[in-house]
């Protein structure tokens, strides 16, 4: 990406010179960094106001009663962790992060569950499951969207939420599919999410020319 930025600024630059035209490259340069200022702060409030509301829900216990009302699919997807286990707890406050549309909130507790998972050795599936939980980011309001639009101009910047919704939906169904599809029971997975093999692909090739 750094490669990319440098290739488009020096092209910018040469071809200023070779028109003769710098002034515009300075204004518009200078236009530039004031709208991404503008925009960062933007962004940087509506992230903070969120952030304050998610930190009075904890406190207050909304979050903990959004957990435990989608505890019973954590509980479906992710088979091999006890209820009441840090990993699901994170693993739900992942989720219910995600589903209020701060992704930053959900960053921590999704790295949290990741190396619960690793440290209680499940299988390979419920950490699929968990990955294509958190890339799918299902989100009821999403709010970074909704600033960014706000920002940008935008007359209806909550336009996007029922799209953003249908096509999380969508993903995430498409996901599990694929995820009930590659680790099926007939793959049988043993401890620590190893595919159990009844004999190495080495030694039957060795059984068949010995045989």
């Amino acid at each position: 990406m750094n490669i990319l930025l440098v290739t488009l600024c020096a092209i910018g630059l040469v071809y200023s010179l070779a028109a003769g035209d710098v002034s515009s490259l300075s204004l518009a340069a200078a236009d530039s960094a004031e709208n991404a200022l503008k925009l960062w702060l933007t962004v940087a409030a509506a992230m903070m106001l969120w952030s304050g509301l998610m930190r009075v829900a904890e406190k207050a216990g909304i979050v903990d009663r959004l957990c435990q009302t989608v505890r019973p699919l954590m509980r479906l997807l992710l088979r091999d962790l006890p209820p009441e286990s840090p990993a699901m707890k994170a693993a739900a406050m992942n989720f219910t992060s995600n589903l209020l549309g701060l992704g930053n909130a959900a960053l921590p507790f999704g790295l949290r569950a990741m190396k619960e998972l690793e440290t209680a050795r499940c299988s390979q599936r419920t950490m699929a499951a968990f990955i294509l939980l958190n890339t799918a980011s299902v989100q009821l309001v999403p709010m970074n969207i909704i600033t960014l639009r706000a920002a940008a101009g935008s007359p209806t910047p909550s336009d996007c939420v029922l799209p953003i919704l249908f096509n999380s939906l969508l993903s995430l169904t498409c996901g599990l599919l694929a995820v009930c599809a590659v680790y099926s029971p007939a793959l049988s997975p043993g401890k620590g999410g190893k595919i159990r093999n009844k004999k190495p692909r080495e030694e039957r090739a060795w059984n068949y020319s010995g045989s």
